[in-house]
């Protein structure tokens, strides 16, 4: 406004002088009421600028609070983000923290759960069964949430606690058996601690419950301890109470009684191969026996007999050297009956003759030692022959019922290893047979040898004089 006086003024001033009608005075005078007019309005805008200041700084003084009061309300608010974002983290590591001891918690359940049934007797298997391959199933159905799984596990943990009491101080509970014959019979048992018996419905068949050995089934065997126990053990299982029949070796007295067999029952375990090392093993001892006697039947000379024969000899008197000769029975007897007939003859041609005795003698001395020779080492290899022929047993079992049931593949391991045990039962003593049978032949060879050299040296003594 005051720009717009101003243009005025200098416009009527331009107007004036161009006006010859005015003077200078009425511009003057006109100029100063312009000059005051305009004075006037200046102070009267001065004083609205005035009044407008105020409020305007007022107002600014406001907007600045409300800026002022807007950034602390920004700081607030990120700070409660930056909190909350704390929080988060702090929520996150605590959800993994809880997830990490359910996932430790779960893993103890689960092996809890599956050595359950290893750790019960196994008279209670059947009592725990289903609720033990519920709470197994459970971890590995997918289709139930992790609140079911443990629910299905506490199930079970909280019956072990209970199976725990129950088993301090003992209880009887209803279940199957499997008596003498192989008949299944339904009873109860009564469980303290590590032992349990069992008695059947009707009361017929009692004994200690325990697992079947080489056997799968989940089912135990009932072992009758005698009449004495029976009254005992139907009061104990049926009432509750009763005197209670303990096997202080907890089964393992009966277990060995059950791997105890005969021996015939042993060699039937080996198949046919066995029936040839022990045909082998009878004719190789009927051999030896025979020998042994043979050879210890060989008959000597008496002391002084050889002596005589020579004297009788040196002295011409050869009938009667034949003779005492004659008197001496067996190889000795033909050995000095070929001496004296051919004591003539050079020194040279008689120990050829006495020899060529010897010769003649030691084959049926060792006769039928070269069969115990042959039992000492064939015997091993039909041993062995039973243990392959037993392993493909074996192995053709493990390939129709696989390596789970034990009880199956006994016979194929009891071929494969009674055979080779056999084979070295024969095989030893027959080794040693054979070498003391021989020793015993050379032995008797050497005397005949030394026989024979004393004879020719008395006939040169003879000669020589």
């Amino acid at each position: 406004m005051k720009i717009c006086k101003f243009l005025s003024l200098i416009t009527a001033i331009a107007v004036l002088s161009l006006s010859t009608a005015q003077t200078f005075e009425q511009v003057s005078k006109s100029a100063i009421e312009d000059l005051k007019t305009i004075e006037a309005e200046l102070s009267t805008l001065r004083e609205n600028i005035a009044e407008e200041k105020i409020p305007l700084s007022t107002e600014l003084n406001h907007l600045e609070n409300e800026v002022l009061g807007k950034r602390r309300e920004a700081a607030r608010v990120e700070d409660i983000r930056d909190n909350r974002q704390v929080d988060l983290n702090a929520l996150d590591n605590e959800v993994k923290a809880r997830d990490e001891q359910n996932t430790y918690v779960k893993s103890l359940l689960t092996e809890y759960i599956r050595a359950f049934r290893t750790r019960i007797h196994v008279s209670e298997i059947q009592k725990y069964d289903q609720l033990a391959h519920a709470a197994q199933t459970a971890v590995e159905d997918a289709n139930l949430s992790e609140t079911e799984k443990f629910a299905a596990q506490i199930k079970l943990i909280q019956a072990s606690l209970d199976r725990v009491a129950n088993v301090v101080g003992g209880h009887t509970f209803d279940g199957n058996g499997i008596v003498e014959g192989g008949i299944l019979e339904a009873g109860t048992y009564a469980l303290v601690g590590p032992i349990a018996v069992f008695s059947s419905s009707d009361g017929g068949h009692t004994g200690l419950a325990e697992i079947q050995a080489n056997s799968e089934s989940d089912l135990p065997v009932i072992f009758d301890i005698g009449p004495n126990y029976s009254s005992d053990i139907t009061d104990l299982a049926t009432t509750g109470s009763g005197k209670l029949p303990i096997d202080p070796s907890l089964g393992n007295a009966i277990k060995i009684e059950l791997t105890s067999e005969t021996l015939w029952e042993h060699i039937n375990k080996g198949g046919m191969v066995i029936w040839f090392i022990l045909t082998l093993a009878f004719f190789a001892l009927f051999v030896s026996v025979f020998k042994w006697f043979e050879i210890n039947s060989v008959k000597r000379p008496r002391a002084g007999d050889l002596q005589t024969i020579l004297n009788h000899l040196n002295r011409g008197e050869k009938d009667q050297a034949l003779a005492k000769a004659s008197s001496v029975s067996g190889p000795f007897g033909e050995l000095l009956i070929a001496g004296v007939d051919h004591a003539d003859e050079e020194k040279e041609l008689l120990e050829e003759i006495l020899y060529e005795r010897l010769l003649a003698t030691q084959p049926k001395l060792e006769r039928f030692l070269a069969f115990v020779a042959l039992t000492a080492g064939a015997a091993p290899l039909l041993g062995l022959l039973g243990t392959v022929t037993g392993m493909i047993q074996t192995f053709k079992l493990i390939t129709v019922f696989g390596t789970g049931d034990a009880k199956s593949l006994s016979s194929g391991i009891s071929e494969a290893l009674i055979t080779t045990e056999f084979g070295l039962y024969v095989a030893i003593p027959a080794l040693i047979a054979q070498a003391l049978l021989s020793r015993k032949a050379k032995g008797t060879l050497s005397e005949m040898e030394q026989t024979s050299v004393a004879f020719v040296n008395g006939l040169a003594n003879r000669r020589g004089v």
